[in-house]
This record gives structure tokens, sequence and C-alpha cells, in this order.
């Protein structure tokens, strides 16, 4: 009777054993992933064309090569380095926010030389973005934070008007699987949502500003040849 019960004594301590070493390898690849940081690039195909009412202008767009190529780098410490790509993504952002915005739209090289064809030139610039992981929230949310500077120009370069956006978007790190690229995916979706918003909050504010109001009123009165 002692021997049987010994034996079976003996089954779950395997067991226990197992888990114990199941778990600390776990802990440890949990810990190198933490610390692998990630290097990412929103898609530029999944930023859509708003759906709005568009303005009866002719809008030029000048993306700087600050914004075409911007690229944010950060090491964290225990984190590792991370790296988030967002110049490939702006020029199809902003194409596609102009396709939606406007009647029409066109590249413009040179804001000092727009050619007579606009009736206004925007220039966005990115001042900052700022991004949390998890295991600095302690939560389960990737988060991206971007700050833009919009201007707004009139074909002989004076201002017509000017203020900042903010963007943000997170993404849930457990809707990535364990076998899944969970960091750059989360990171990833996290940046493509920050793009989103932003494309959604300037459709709405842009009209609305005061001197973009006025500066429409004066298109509108200005005779078409």
């Amino acid at each position: 009777m002692q021997q049987g019960l010994i034996q079976q004594s003996r089954i779950p301590s395997r067991w226990r054993r197992r888990l114990l070493r199941a778990s600390l390898l776990g802990l440890v690849a949990g810990t190198l992933l933490g610390c692998a940081g990630a290097d990412v690039a929103p898609e530029p195909t999944l930023l859509p064309v708003p759906l709005v009412e568009r303005l009866p202008v002719t809008m030029g767009i000048h993306l700087p090569i600050a914004i075409s190529e911007f690229v944010h780098e950060e090491e964290l410490p225990n984190n590792g380095r991370w790296r988030i790509e967002l110049g490939s993504a702006q020029q199809l952002m902003f194409e596609n926010l102009a396709s939606g915005l406007f009647i029409a739209h066109a590249a413009v090289a040179d804001p000092a030389a727009p050619g007579p064809e606009v009736d206004g030139i925007l220039v966005p610039n990115i001042e900052q973005l700022q991004f949390a992981i998890p295991s600095q929230t302690r939560t389960d949310f990737f988060e991206v934070w971007i700050k833009y500077q919009f201007r707004l120009l009139r074909p002989d370069g004076s201002m017509i008007a000017e203020w900042p956006l903010q963007a943000y978007g997170r993404a849930n790190r457990r809707n990535y699987g364990f076998m899944e690229d969970t960091q750059n995916g989360a990171l990833q979706a996290a940046a493509q949502l920050a793009l989103r918003d932003a494309m959604a909050f300037f459709s709405f504010k842009f009209p609305r500003l005061p001197a973009v109001t006025t500066w429409l009123q004066e298109v509108a009165q200005q005779p078409k040849g």
C-alpha cells in the first residue's frame, strides 16, 4: 500500500517539473522577444480614399524630403532597437487624401514655382513620432502618436493657414499569435491606424479652419478662364 502511494505521488511530480521547465522556457523566450525590438513600415495600400464631399479647388501637394523619407529610430533600455519608417507611406497617403478631398490635385516639386493650375499648395511635415510598447505601459497594446504640422500656401508662396494635427493608433498584441511576428505585426498595425487617424482628422478639420473657409470663398469668387 505504501509503495503504491509513493508511485502515484511521482506522477504529478513529473508533470510539475515539466510544467516548471515549460514556464521557464516561456519566460526566457518572452524576455528575448521583449529585447528584440522591431523594424516596421505601414502598408500604404491599406490607406483608403476618404469618402467626403470634395472641395471645389485644385490643390498642389508638396512633400518635403523630411516627410517622404521619415524614419523614427529609438533604443529602449532592456527592449532593443525600434524603427518605424513612415516615408514610404506618405506619398500614397496624401495622394489618396487629396483624391477624396479635392476635385483635382497635382504634385508640386517646388512651392515657389507651382504653376498656374493650382489654387493652393498643401505642405505637410512630421514634427514628432512617439510610441509605447506593452512592457512600458503594462497593457497589451502597442501605441503610436504622430504630430503633423501643415501649411497651406497661395500659388505665390504667401501663407493662408498653418496648423498642427495629432494622430493616434494602437493595436493589441493578443491579436497576433505566438508563432507570428507579434511585435512587428502589432507595431505596424498601430502605425497604420495612426496614419488612418491623421487622414480622417484632416478631412474633418481642414474645411472648418477659419482661414481655410475664407480662402475657399475667395477661390469660389475668382473668374474661371
